[in-house]
């Protein structure tokens, strides 16, 4: 008896394989990879961003999603060509301005239920300025994502810009 009880124990010891994250909420239970696997589109598309790599974002959008921006009140974008367009004509009408940029995001709320997920972040982009200022600007991306063939989409991307200001002079590097 005590053998067997001693072989429980130690096989109830063992940690799972199956790899789990609590939601902000607290009541579900997420697979680690979902979870991990949208936070790595949130984090892609800011690099893609500032490395100018626009080709890299648009597979980061469901082949049918929608893109709005707070500064194009009741402008929506829909579909992946026609989101990717738009990011390509807002850096032609900005080429030469900006020397470098770089996205801060912060822990996004995240709500994750099968291959559907939610998330709500702030952001901050700096960005230096071909005349030296630096400008900064802060906002919210609201997203709606979706998981098919064992991969995470924005379906629904929601930007909305909550300020934006020029503090100062920067100088790139040091």
């Amino acid at each position: 008896m005590a053998t067997s009880r001693a072989a429980k124990t130690a096989k109830s010891a063992q940690p799972s394989t199956r790899r789990t994250a609590a939601t902000r909420a607290g009541t579900e239970v997420t697979p680690m990879d979902d979870y991990e696997g949208v936070r790595q589109v949130l984090s892609r598309y800011c690099f893609a961003l500032d490395s100018g790599q626009l080709d890299l974002l648009g597979p980061l959008f469901h082949r049918e999603a929608s893109f709005s921006v707070s500064f194009e009140a009741g402008t929506t974008h829909t579909g992946r060509t026609k989101i990717q367009a738009w990011y390509e004509q807002l850096f032609s009408q900005r080429s030469g301005q900006v020397r470098c940029m770089r996205h801060k995001i912060y822990e996004p709320q995240l709500s994750i239920n099968g291959t559907q997920a939610s998330s709500v972040v702030y952001f901050d982009a700096d960005s230096l300025q071909a005349d030296g200022s630096v400008r900064v600007v802060a906002g919210r991306y609201d997203d709606t994502l979706v998981k098919e063939r064992g991969r995470w989409f924005f379906k629904d991307r929601t930007i909305t810009v909550l300020y934006n200001y020029t503090p100062g002079k920067g100088q790139e590097g040091m």
